[in-house]
């Protein structure tokens, strides 16, 4: 087939979760023998050499952003999600009802919601599947006291209600919306009932594992692993600063906190002091830069799907302590046998500290997830069947 997919963002460099799994979308169904076309938005300098080794055609928009701020107004004030009008723009739409036509795609893949209203200015609902990925409307009822940017709060507490009734509206008219978690699904089947549900279909995220972890660990270095454009992991990093890691520096004053992943806001930059904290921004190759963590850390409390850093961690043999709001996406992750879940401040400092000081069980830990991710996480299973629509679906 020949399958158009649409994407806010462009795909690379590979500097968030979300770009990582499109890509593997499409590594996916490049290996299935089908032809990939591109229609993305561009903010910088693209790399379209790079994109041109996996995507067969490549057409780009640079987005505007006084048509973001335009449309977002517009698609609040009519009722639609903030977020697909900060990523519409008439100039987007032109190039891809062009595409349509020159292409004739047999298929077509929003990444996220954001591209769906898109699909419906061309009619294309029974042609497409929509890459929702997570439940939206789960995590911005989760923002309130969430600390990190503030207008971006501001803003999810007033999409949650748009994004929340336009879920339900895509899952009700098209024929396969795919999520990353089961527990995402069964909380949009729970707020639809069944029947209008049927469209949820899981692909689950993989992780792409070394043949061999790395043999040399730093006992000082502790890292988390996260896009920092998103309040999600603001949030998670000012908790950890401001509340979890004096527990572990009262005790071991000399460790190192890495946060690493592109995009720090001011508010996460200014924790970087060249000597407990360090913000590195975007780096080239992650899996090389945390492989020698002693420990990644995930204290997320406002989550849905499943996090990219904890299996990336255990990919690297890094034993993770994370908060059981995110542990419950992967159901194979089991406390004290593959890693360790705590939700109180003292508790997740003391097995921090823990595992500094015990390398045995460091080692247990290490070897237990690092074979969750290889056993059950290759995106190749996961993928498995992602660009078929199985049923007629009728809204």
């Amino acid at each position: 087939m020949k399958i158009c997919i649409l994407t806010p963002r462009f795909p690379l460099p590979e500097c968030g979760g979300d770009l990582l799994r499109i890509n593997y979308i499409a590594r996916h169904l490049k290996s299935q023998g089908h032809q990939l076309v591109l229609v993305s938005y561009t903010e910088e300098s693209a790399d379209l050499e790079a994109a041109k080794e996996l995507y067969d055609k490549v057409y780009t928009v640079k987005r505007s952003k006084i048509a973001s701020a335009f449309y977002s107004a517009l698609f609040m004030l009519t009722g639609h999600p903030i977020q697909c009008g900060y990523y519409y723009s008439s100039t987007f739409n032109k190039l891809f009802q062009k595409v349509v036509k020159k292409e004739n795609p047999d298929l077509y893949v929003s990444h996220l919601l954001r591209m769906v209203p898109f699909l419906e200015k061309a009619k294309l609902k029974e042609k497409s599947i929509v890459e929702m990925t997570d439940a939206l409307s789960k995590t911005y009822a989760m923002v309130s006291g969430a600390k990190g940017n503030t207008l971006l709060e501001k803003v999810y507490q007033i999409e949650k209600y748009l994004i929340a009734k336009y879920e339900k509206y895509v899952i009700s008219h098209y024929p396969k919306v795919v999520l990353v978690s089961q527990a995402d699904i069964d909380f949009l089947s729970k707020s639809m009932g069944s029947q209008q549900s049927q469209s949820l279909e899981l692909h689950t995220n993989g992780v792409e594992y070394l043949s061999q972890v790395n043999d040399y660990v730093d006992t000082k270095k502790i890292c988390f692993i996260g896009h920092m454009q998103s309040l999600q992991n603001q949030d998670a990093v000012i908790h950890f600063v401001n509340d979890i890691f004096p527990l572990i520096l009262a005790k071991k004053p000399d460790m190192k906190f890495y946060v690493v992943g592109a995009h720090p806001p001011k508010v996460i930059q200014k924790f970087h002091n060249g000597k407990n904290i360090f913000v590195t921004g975007f780096v080239e190759d992650l899996n090389k830069f945390v492989a020698d963590s002693c420990i990644a850390v995930a204290p997320v409390q406002i989550a849905a799907g499943i996090q990219n850093k904890v299996l990336v961690a255990m990919a690297n043999g890094i034993p993770v302590v994370l908060t059981s709001l995110i542990a419950k996406a992967i159901p194979e992750l089991h406390d004290g046998e593959n890693c360790f879940i705590r939700d109180d401040n003292q508790s997740f400092a003391d097995i921090c500290i823990e595992l500094l000081d015990n390398q045995q069980l460091r080692s247990a830990i290490r070897e237990q997830g690092r074979k969750v991710v290889i056993e059950h996480y290759s995106w190749e299973e996961k993928l498995r069947g992602y660009e078929q629509i199985k049923k007629p679906h009728t809204p």
